[in-house]
């Protein structure tokens, strides 16, 4: 995602194989930036902590990025040795998301033999970190999605909703005209394999050169939400909305396209309009001024104070002007 590069539906409709998790009752877009597992205790972005973002004003969800392979089926240990800034940003009313994939690093799925093994070591990441709420961030293409990883990354899934009370979410490159083949292979596997699917949300960002971020985003989601309507027979559009997110890369992106303060804005409005199940960028920690010269990974090149998208985003439960 970006760099190295989060949706509800309301009750059990779609095929009987699978599901999709109701949203909040009251109708809230969550707003979960990236967080960089590497970022703690790093003194390159206005805060090293979880809970030392929250006091300076950060935001009150954060989708940790990434957990990965630490060899074989062994997940990274970023997130379960950083259980006590977890705990103290709990306790001040924080959410916390895993993410799981991104665009380096060998995923889980592609290092453990098999579904078992996979559903083992998830089931023992949720119980050594209390988190839940898990997010499938999967973009290597012909790596992360093929027949056969499709199926046992999906049985695995599977496996372990049926052991622990886990939301399961997608996060995938999108296109102006929707998720790509490969994406949809993802889906439909994990539909087939009867996983719960709480969120599918689309990585608005890096589109190309000449691209309009400021309406490109919303065109892109509008096709997501027809996809996810003929995935899931008997999905309803609103529905739909509130199963699709969105994630914008702050700032420049990788390539010559800058989301600008006003695309945020722009974004926001659409979501806040359509009921949007999740909005997020890429990262709470790039959300901070910094030379035009600096590495991406420490800035947005956009920002002249910190969390200034963050105070665009966070307004998308606002009441509509």
């Amino acid at each position: 995602m970006g760099l190295v590069l989060a949706a509800a539906g309301c009750g059990a409709v779609g095929p009987a194989a699978g599901g999709i998790d109701a949203p909040a009752g009251d109708g809230t877009t969550e707003f979960a930036p990236y967080f960089y597992t590497w970022g703690w205790g790093s003194t390159a972005y206005a805060f090293g902590s979880l809970a030392e973002m929250k006091s300076r004003g950060g935001p009150s969800a954060v989708t940790l990025a990434f957990v990965t392979s630490a060899g074989g089926c062994h997940a990274t240990g970023d997130v379960e040795g950083h259980r006590a800034d977890l705990q103290a940003y709990l306790a001040t009313g924080g959410h916390v998301k895993a993410g799981f994939g991104g665009a380096t690093g060998t995923y889980l799925e592609n290092a453990c033999g098999s579904a078992a093994e996979l559903a083992g070591e998830l089931v023992r990441f949720v119980d050594a970190t209390g988190i839940t709420d898990l997010d499938f961030d999967l973009e290597q293409h012909g790596v992360s999605s093929n027949p056969a990883v499709n199926l046992l990354r999906a049985t695995a899934l599977k496996r372990l909703q049926d052991m622990r009370p886990v939301r399961i979410a997608f996060t995938l490159p999108i296109a102006p005209g929707g998720l790509l083949p490969e994406s949809l292979d993802i889906l439909q596997a994990a539909v087939t394999a009867g996983v719960t699917i709480s969120l599918v949300n689309g990585m608005t960002m890096d589109y190309g050169n000449g691209t309009d971020l400021a309406t490109t985003p919303s065109r892109s989601v509008d096709n997501l939400t027809v996809q996810l309507r003929s995935l899931m027979p008997g999905l309803g559009r609103d529905q739909a909305y509130r199963m699709a997110g969105a994630t914008a890369m702050i700032g420049k992106n990788d390539d010559d396209e800058t989301f600008t303060l006003d695309d945020a804005r722009t974004l926001i409005g659409y979501a806040r309009q359509n009921r949007l199940g999740l909005v997020a960028f890429w990262a709470i920690q790039r959300d901070q001024p910094c030379s035009p010269a600096n590495d991406l990974a420490l800035c947005s090149r956009v920002n002249a104070a910190t969390f200034e998208f963050t105070a665009i985003f966070a307004g998308v439960n606002a009441a509509p002007r």
